[in-house]
């Protein structure tokens, strides 16, 4: 089935490639090791095996094991740069957006680093390691054990010094757009960001757009959360803030903030947008889930049906490369529907191929899904379906 509006979205950024060109983008602070494995369902030979499919046949695996013990086999298949600012930068620079990275891939950075930092204009490690992750990917989703008792060193003291030298304001200063990720994974972020906001970022005038990711915040206590928000709206007096969440990740803060839990349902999720962005005070509010998007901005919001894809390549950063997706229409100046359509095809892309997108690649899968002429499975309608737009 054609969808018109991706077509002509599709057109309208084949002209703009060389227009990203201009908007450098600011990233940090994470890096982590991932070692991708996969737990042995079956081995069939000593060189072969069926891996365990899906979640929750290990979760009954696991459960069955209570009380006794329990092994299973895992085949470490390949150690990939990771981390949310990693991940996302590498979609962000893949696409074309010059990219300046403050993130902990070591000093000289870690091998697996190589290919991102190759993409960036500049990467400063701030001499911080990177985490460890150990990322079991299944069909219907991802296990991810993380490693990164050594954050706790990331303090505003620490910032302090490894920011002294005003590298990293005069990259603010000429950024279209500054990124921070993974607020989960530092005991001390948010008076990090506090000390951002009010001495790093203070009296810059070039108005960037702000982009948060949480990274599962289901481990902090409600008080730190609490605390997040109200540095987080701070930014707002520098440029707008977009604050994108997956499904448990909006979960978690509405339950924070002590907002009803109004279901799964769509209009559930765009009311509960609304009412995040309204609770928060900021710019946006983006939801992301599996098959599909929603965005508010004031008291509208917009979903779109994604390009669902049932058995991925792999999944493991799909996410960050929605919001390398979505940063890069709000860069461009798309409406609420444009930028979920360009972070959803980037995910799209990504999960299918288990790569970033470049700017072409992107097009060129945009005018294919217009088209209909990619895999495509919504959970909910089955078809491709125009952005739905509600307002409160």
């Amino acid at each position: 089935m054609k969808n018109n509006t991706i077509l002509r979205l599709a057109d309208r950024l084949a002209c703009a490639r060389h227009s990203i060109q201009e908007m450098p983008v600011v990233i940090g602070f994470d890096a982590f090791l991932d070692e991708s494995i996969r737990i042995v369902g079956e081995r069939t030979s000593p060189e072969a095996y069926a891996p365990m499919a899906s979640m929750s046949s290990f979760g009954q695996w696991a459960m069955a094991s209570a009380g006794h013990s329990g092994s299973r086999e895992f085949v470490c298949e390949e150690v990939l740069a990771g981390g949310c600012a990693v991940n996302m930068g590498d979609g962000v620079a893949s696409l074309g957006f010059p990219l300046t990275a403050f993130t902990g891939v070591g000093d000289p950075p870690h091998p697996a680093f190589q290919s991102f930092t190759e993409k960036c204009e500049s990467v400063y490690p701030l001499g911080m390691q990177p985490g460890r992750a150990l990322v079991s990917e299944f069909d219907d989703g991802k296990l991810m054990l993380c490693s990164f008792s050594h954050f706790a060193e990331f303090t505003p003291s620490y910032l302090r010094q490894n920011l002294a030298d005003g590298v990293f304001r005069r990259a603010c200063e000429q950024a279209g757009a500054i990124v921070f990720t993974s607020w989960s994974v530092y005991p001390y972020m948010t008076a990090c960001w506090q000390y951002l906001c009010r001495e790093v970022l203070a009296g810059i005038t070039n108005q960037p757009q702000f982009l948060f990711d949480l990274a599962d915040p289901a481990s902090r206590p409600v008080g730190d959360l609490r605390n997040m928000v109200s540095a987080l709206c701070e930014f707002e007096s520098i440029g707008p803030v977009t604050l994108s969440l997956n499904g448990n990740e909006a979960k978690q803060l509405a339950l924070a903030l002590d907002m009803d839990d109004l279901g799964d349902h769509r209009s559930a999720i765009e009311k509960l947008a609304i009412e995040l962005r309204h609770r928060l005070q900021i710019d946006t509010v983006c939801i992301h889930l599996l098959a599909s998007a929603t965005m508010a901005q004031g008291s509208r919001a917009v979903t779109i049906d994604g390009p669902f894809c049932e058995r991925p390549q792999r999944s493991a950063g799909a996410g960050d490369r929605f919001n390398a997706g979505l940063l890069a229409g709000k860069l461009l100046g798309l409406d609420e529907a444009g930028c979920l359509y360009l972070g959803t095809a980037s995910s799209g892309f990504f999960v299918r191929k288990s790569r970033s997108a470049n700017w072409p690649e992107l097009v060129e899968f945009l005018s294919a899904w217009g088209s209909g002429n990619i895999e495509h499975e919504s959970k909910e309608t089955n078809e491709v379906t125009g952005p739905k737009v509600i307002d409160t």
